[in-house]
């Protein structure tokens, strides 16, 4: 994962999992925040807002070329 991929996030909504949102955003950077862990600041076409997302909870959707 890379600043300019296109990630797709999926958060649960309640805890049985019946429902769920599923947002795409772009990678705009990137941060160590452990010995091996990544979070990802993303910025979502639904809020306009960035956020910090672990980078074991997004899946790149597009790589930035």
């Amino acid at each position: 994962m890379k600043v300019g991929d296109l990630v797709k996030y999926e958060s649960v909504l309640n805890d049985s999992m019946d429902r769920h949102t599923v947002e795409y955003g772009l990678v705009i950077q990137i941060s160590k925040t452990g010995h091996d862990t990544l979070s990802a600041q993303v910025l979502f076409n639904d809020t306009g807002k960035p956020c910090w997302i672990d980078s074991q909870k997004l899946v790149v959707v597009s790589e930035a070329g």
